[in-house]
């Protein structure tokens, strides 16, 4: 059985990981987009279109790899019994029972049974229950600004300082106009490129900003 401590370290990792490759991609796209910048050039247009799609990609995808990694950092928690029943918070049980909850809604009765039968197993104390991932760590069909709130209330993250409304909306929005196939800065200028280099700076800071607030999170459950 791992220590907290390298628990601990095996998360970090595995954010530090995730986070230092799309860096370096997203520091690849800047460099790129400077060497063919050319005002107004039809190249320089089809790359910064490509651009949005891949930051957003990477924010979308930095987001729920961060957040899969808690939630694998705390089924090991429960799995290990270093956190016991009694211990559980409220933010352990809102995850553990969210889609138990979301089942007994359902209107086949079997999948209703088997939220019954996750209650009964923890009332029990049959076997350690784990949190589902896919369930709880969930963008639907985009990372808009909304549904990044609720996920950081479900996780009880903290909203980020620099997060912005209007700059998530912004880049979704981009995003889906440019997946749909929709004509977008088919003019490219300075303030353009400046644009798109401001927006890969602002993705650094919140990807950073999710993996510090998910260590202090982990950190709390440290005994002693």
């Amino acid at each position: 059985m791992l220590s907290f401590d390298k628990n601990i370290e095996k998360l970090e990792n595995s954010l530090t990981k995730d986070i230092s490759w799309r860096k370096k991609e997203l520091v690849n796209l800047k460099n790129e987009i400077d060497s063919k910048f050319v005002s107004n050039n039809q190249a320089v247009s089809f790359l910064v279109r490509g651009a949005i799609a891949l930051i957003y990609a990477h924010w979308e995808g930095s987001v729920k790899t961060q957040l899969s990694a808690y939630v694998k950092f705390l089924n090991t928690l429960l799995k290990q019994n270093y956190i016991q029943i009694e211990e559980y918070d409220d933010e352990i049980l809102d995850l553990l029972f969210q889609p138990t909850i979301k089942t007994l809604r359902h209107n086949i009765k079997e999948k209703r049974l088997k939220g019954i039968e996750n209650f009964k197993n923890l009332y029990f104390d049959k076997n350690i229950l784990q949190i589902d991932s896919k369930e709880v760590v969930s963008t639907k069909s985009n990372l808009s600004f909304e549904v990044l709130t609720e996920l950081f209330e479900k996780f009880q993250i903290e909203q980020i300082d620099n997060i912005h409304h209007q700059f998530i909306e912004k880049l979704v929005m981009n995003r889906n106009a440019i997946a749909h196939g929709e004509r977008r800065y088919t003019y490219i200028d300075e303030k353009i490129k400046q644009e798109i280099e401001d927006t890969i700076q602002k993705i650094d800071n919140l990807i950073d900003g999710v993996k510090q607030n998910i260590l202090d999170k982990a950190e709390k459950y440290r005994k002693g």
